[in-house]
């Protein structure tokens, strides 16, 4: 019923002070209910299958509002949560592949960024090398979210071709009054970095915790302070 509606989060990179990307959030705005968060209807679209639907319509409605800004004058990455089912799911790069060539979003310029917990790649890690190598002759980048919070194994770091590392807001939270978080914190910044992969931490609500950010090192940072 073109209830479901995307909005934006801004990304901002540390260095710059700049917004440098964005990551899409599902809401569904019920007509009853008001404005939903994805916990209360993604858990049903994956028993269900609808989640396949749904995945095809952030796909289309990314790409258009990306070909949007692009069109202003705007060079923004859009980053796109995908669930287990949709990211084993074979049509997944077919969908990639017609919406980028529909909306002329092609090679280095696609601007899209896949999100998939570890968990996800750790389920069958050579069918997610095959899926993520794929994608990435797309021009699909890939991050792993919510990092620290599932296997955390270290070795598809090395294997997999993973661009981005976003840190779980559950470390960021407290991370400035407390010393174990900052250490994690710390500690998965120069191991990103020295991967080569780039560190966004999500969760970011204070000042402080920015500015520590700041200090450690952090690339981009995302969260009710800045949006």
């Amino acid at each position: 019923r073109e209830e479901f509606v995307l909005h934006y989060q801004p990304k901002i990179g540390l260095k710059s002070g700049r917004i440098c990307g964005v990551e899409a959030l599902i809401r569904w705005n019920h007509p009853e209910q008001g404005l939903l968060s994805p916990a209360h209807f993604i858990p049903f679209a994956e028993r269900s299958g609808l989640i396949h639907p749904i995945t095809d319509w952030v796909i289309q409605t990314a790409a258009q509002q990306c070909r949007e800004w692009q069109d202003a004058g705007f060079d923004l990455s859009v980053a796109l949560n995908v669930a287990a089912s949709s990211f084993h799911n074979p049509k997944l790069l077919q969908r990639f592949r017609d919406t980028l060539g529909d909306h002329r979003l092609r090679g280095s310029s696609s601007r899209f960024e896949i999100e998939i917990t570890e968990n996800i790649l750790m389920a069958d890690v050579e069918h997610g090398s095959r899926v993520l190598n794929q994608l990435g002759e797309l021009g699909i980048t890939v991050a792993i979210d919510d990092f620290g919070t599932g296997y955390s194994s270290l070795a598809y770091l090395k294997r997999l071709p993973i661009h981005s590392i976003k840190v779980d807001k559950s470390f960021i939270l407290n991370m400035a009054s407390d010393d174990n978080d900052a250490t994690i914190v710390r500690s998965t910044i120069d191991l990103a970095h020295n991967l080569g992969c780039k560190v966004i931490a999500e969760g970011v609500e204070t000042t402080d915790t920015l500015d520590l950010l700041i200090s450690l090192g952090c690339d981009d940072a995302q969260g009710f302070l800045m949006g």
